[in-house]
C-alpha cells in the first residue's frame, strides 16, 4: 500500500495521535509548498519514520497521484484555512481595442 493510502487509513482508524499529526503536516507541506520542521521527523518511531520516507519518495517521484489527491481532500477538509482562493481570471484586451499611446497622451 502506498504512503498516502496508509496515512488516510490511519486517519480513518486511529483518529489523532502525535505521530499521525506529523505525517499529516508533512503531506500538507509537500502539497502546498509550506515550511516543515524536519526535527519533527526525528521524534517519530521507526515505522512512522519509514512511512514519512515513503511519502517523500512517492511525492518526489510523482507516484500515486490519485491516492495523494484523496489524502489532500481529507486533509484540506480538516484544515479549511489552508485552502487557497481560486486565482482571478486574466482578461486580455485585443490590440484593436486598445487606444494608441498618442491619443491617450492627448486626452490626459
Amino acid at each position: 500500500m502506498n504512503a498516502a493510502k496508509r496515512i488516510k487509513k490511519m486517519m480513518d482508524e486511529s483518529g489523532q495521535c502525535r505521530q499521525l499529526a506529523v505525517l499529516k503536516q508533512l503531506a500538507l507541506a509537500l502539497e502546498l509548498k509550506l515550511p516543515f520542521e524536519l526535527a519533527a521527523l526525528a521524534q517519530l518511531d521507526a515505522s512512522h519514520f519509514q512511512l514519512a520516507q515513503q511519502l517523500l519518495a512517492d511525492w518526489h517521484g510523482q507516484h500515486h497521484i490519485d491516492a495523494r489527491g484523496r489524502l489532500m481532500e481529507r486533509l484540506l477538509a480538516e484544515n479549511p484555512a489552508l485552502m487557497r482562493p481560486a486565482p482571478a481570471p486574466v482578461v486580455v484586451v485585443p490590440r484593436s481595442a486598445r487606444r494608441p499611446a498618442t491619443v491617450a497622451a492627448q486626452n490626459a
